[in-house]
């Protein structure tokens, strides 16, 4: 199943993949009809583009992940922010293809996600990659205990709240909390909170 705004790009995408192996079951131009029409066709695969009118890839991606998980999810997309990538790694698709790959690729993408494996892009790798590395340099630079005093603190918590959670003085949180602030030069909670979404150390 395709689901992208643009017509023409639905037009050439199927005209690509006819005679190919590959049978499309349905198009859609948006998140909100790609819903209704999966719940009837139930598709092996869904290929979706990101950025479209009322209903996004991404509350696509999430709803499909939450309510037909069985259908893999293909991302079809010009839109290869690492905000983006990152936020749907964590949804869980099955795959990520940038809008310049060309037919081969993207056949070889359908077909190993319908059998049950990750498919990403050269271009998309390399991205990846740059995520994790970042991910793994943002953890490094803080204890285990700091990265506790992060997440509490980036869930609302005040510092009595942390220390009780953590079952350690208040006093010890003001400490550990500046420290952590010293260490990335920041000034507040806001801040924090911000830096963390960035570096992978919590998720919305």
């Amino acid at each position: 199943m395709l689901v992208d705004d643009h017509p023409l790009m639905l037009f050439g995408i199927t005209a690509m993949l006819e005679g190919k192996g590959v049978e499309i079951v349905g198009t859609a131009g948006n998140g909100i009809d790609a819903l209704k029409k999966a719940e009837e066709l139930k598709p092996d695969v869904m290929m979706l583009d990101i950025v479209m009118p009322g209903m996004d890839g991404i509350e696509l991606a999430r709803r499909m992940r939450a309510e037909m998980p069985d259908v893999a999810l293909l991302v079809l997309s010009s839109d290869s922010s690492l905000a983006s990538l990152e936020t749907l790694l964590n949804i869980g698709i099955d795959g990520f293809l940038s809008k310049t790959s060309d037919a081969s690729v993207m056949i070889d993408a359908i077909k190993s996600v319908a059998a049950g494996y990750e498919f990403y892009g050269t271009d998309i790798a390399r991205l990846i990659e740059r995520i994790s590395l970042a991910k793994k340099a943002s953890n490094s630079m803080f204890t285990p205990r700091e990265i506790d005093v992060i997440r509490l603190s980036c869930m609302g918590l005040q510092y009595k709240e942390i220390a009780g959670r953590l079952g350690i003085k208040y006093l010890t949180v003001v400490t550990i909390k500046n420290n952590i602030f010293r260490k990335l030069g920041i000034n507040n909670t806001v801040e924090l909170v911000i830096y963390a979404i960035k570096n992978g150390l919590i998720s919305l």
